[in-house]
């Protein structure tokens, strides 16, 4: 997650936006940067749930 904040607050700096766009014509148009948080935020809340689940027994 921390990458990928990074990686779009140097785009932010650098450029004034985020380029890290990927296309490639049978998929959405996607950016590295928000997947990397996204797949970061449903790792922890996976694992929040995991541990709810464990302690509820």
């Amino acid at each position: 997650m921390a990458g990928g904040a990074l990686g779009n607050l140097i785009d932010r700096i650098r450029f004034t936006k985020v380029i890290d766009f990927l296309d490639f014509r049978i998929w959405p148009v996607f950016n590295l940067a928000d997947t990397a948080i996204s797949i970061g935020v449903a790792l922890i809340l996976l694992d929040a749930f995991r541990e709810f689940k464990r302690g509820s027994h």
